[in-house]
């Protein structure tokens, strides 16, 4: 897993760093049941619950330079969106050596699966797909719907080459640049509320995972021209 994170998001020393950080762990529930999910060596806190446990943060200063204007709503999206993507990707629950069906994860899964292996599918129809998984995987809760809302597919165009994937849909920013962008950006009071023992390199592990394993969705640079 290590060296599948370090062959796709190359060996820069961010993502050394976050590397050697990072882990598998198991976590059970109180009736037996255990899954796996990514977390923190260290503390065996997954990073999914790292994320939102920093519910509510300020927009960092880094991302507000970089993109001027964006609302704190915008970011608030990007988060949740960020922190269910990482919660779906776990396995599902297991008790007794056995998985337990969960056919709402398996659905979200497959259509945040279908951005990268079907970039030609229109961008709006694999994205009415993610928000329509993501609302049945997490529950249509206030804060979800507005995420779904705010979640969409977009394509990214450059000279000789274009790619798709997830995106905040109105600024049309990519949920992968929006997460990379925070890295270095102080850890949120509410997070240090819950853990305080987390340190600044924790706090950057977490969003650096995060914004390789959202870029990891996108599809491939693709030379031929949309449809």
């Amino acid at each position: 897993m290590i060296d599948g994170l370090l062959a796709f998001g190359t060996e820069t020393p961010e993502n050394l760093a976050a590397a050697a950080q990072l882990d598998v762990a198991a976590e059970e529930d109180d009736f037996g049941r255990s899954d796996l999910g990514l977390c923190l060596k260290d503390y065996a806190v997954r990073l999914d619950h790292v994320l939102w446990l920093a519910d509510g943060a300020d927009i960092p200063e880094q991302v507000q330079e970089r993109w001027p204007g964006l609302p704190q709503q915008e970011w608030d999206c990007a988060l949740r969106v960020a922190k269910l993507v990482l919660s779906a990707l776990g396995s599902p629950p297991i008790h007794d050596s056995e998985a337990a069906p969960r056919p709402a994860q398996a659905e979200f899964r497959a259509a945040l699966w279908a951005i990268g292996e079907q970039p030609h599918t229109p961008p709006e129809e694999l994205g009415d797909k993610v928000t329509a998984a993501l609302l049945a995987f997490a529950s249509a809760t206030p804060d979800n719907l507005t995420a779904a809302e705010h979640l969409g597919v977009s394509v990214q165009e450059g000279q000789i080459s274009w790619d798709i994937g997830l995106c905040l849909l109105r600024p049309g920013i990519r949920l992968s640049h929006l997460l990379a962008s925070a890295v270095g950006s102080t850890m949120p009071p509410t997070l240090l509320e819950d853990l305080p023992e987390l340190i600044q390199e924790d706090w950057d592990t977490v969003l650096t995972v995060t914004a390789l394993v959202l870029s990891a969705l996108e599809s491939d640079q693709l030379e031929t021209a949309p449809n």
